[in-house]
């Protein structure tokens, strides 16, 4: 059945919310998700990502276009976002070189100077409440939400110690509702997994737990108006040289969903009921 109970007031236009999951290099599939929507002239209103979610919304949010993400992710290789910390107390590798990677691309430092309203999710490890970031330092904020236990370093900020947000909201479909969105799509880059493939190493089986952990998150399906979820579970997201792969899975699962999704927001632009599976 139809259900209104988003749909914006008699006269306002309908927002739309973009809500990206965690998923390491598995964050290409945004890419190639954002670059469909981007041809289709179908644009964020609000966004909020964890993890890579929260760096390549952060980069929408910027005003990066779609292919410029990409290339973010086809030109990186690790040691620019992170190098071996053999005294690292909490983790294995330090994530400062991030911090700078990030600003250099971005091109702005502070969420005030977004131009898309953005939050970015982590999670506090003391309390383990979740961390809403909407404002100051931006770069400092995507490092704290890419913070994954165990294997890069927590981030102290305001007198918090925090982690990735994948801990406590993986897919942050809740918080781009309380953003104002009347329309959320949702990019989930952890589906079940595939069974056919065993961790081979310390930083897999970190990997493999950390997606298991995430899916135990996850919002329920029916929150959300449009779930795009590509199938990049054959993909530990550890490897950069796979994001062209990553990235081409991601518009696939776009254009799978885009008759509905383009249906929806002509109907709900008229006025009309939406409806959800």
């Amino acid at each position: 059945m139809a259900d209104p109970a988003h749909a914006p007031p008699a006269g306002r236009r309908a927002k739309i919310g973009l809500a990206l999951s965690g998923g390491a290099v598995r964050g290409a599939a945004h890419v190639g998700v954002l670059q469909v929507l981007e041809r289709e002239g179908i644009h964020p209103d609000l966004i909020a990502g964890t993890s890579v979610g929260s760096i390549v919304g952060a980069a929408c949010a910027a005003g990066l276009a779609a292919d410029d993400i990409g290339e973010i992710f086809r030109s990186s290789r690790w040691p620019k976002m992170a190098r071996l910390s053999i005294r690292g107390k909490f983790s294995l590798f330090d994530t400062r070189p991030m911090q700078k990677t990030l600003a250099d691309h971005l091109g702005v430092t502070t969420f005030e100077e977004l131009s898309i309203p953005f939050a970015a999710i982590s999670c506090d490890l003391i309390t383990g409440q979740k961390v809403i970031f909407r404002s100051g330092h931006l770069p400092t904020a995507l490092r704290a939400s890419s913070a994954v236990p165990g294997i890069f370093p927590p981030v102290e900020s305001g007198g918090r110690l925090l982690v990735d947000g994948c801990v406590v909201d993986n897919l942050p479909v809740d918080v781009v509702r309380r953003m104002g969105a009347d329309y959320v799509i949702a990019v989930d880059l952890i589906p079940p997994p595939s069974g056919k493939h065993a961790p081979k190493n310390y930083l897999e089986l970190m990997v493999v737990a950390g997606y298991l952990w995430s899916r135990a998150n996850h919002p329920d399906p029916s929150t959300i108006d449009c779930h795009i979820v590509p199938q990049v579970s054959e993909y530990l997201g550890w490897d950069f040289r796979t994001a062209p792969e990553i990235e081409a899975l991601g518009r696939s699962a776009a254009e799978a969903v885009l008759p509905r999704l383009t249906a929806e927001l002509a109907a709900l632009s008229a006025g009309e009921e939406r409806c959800r599976p």
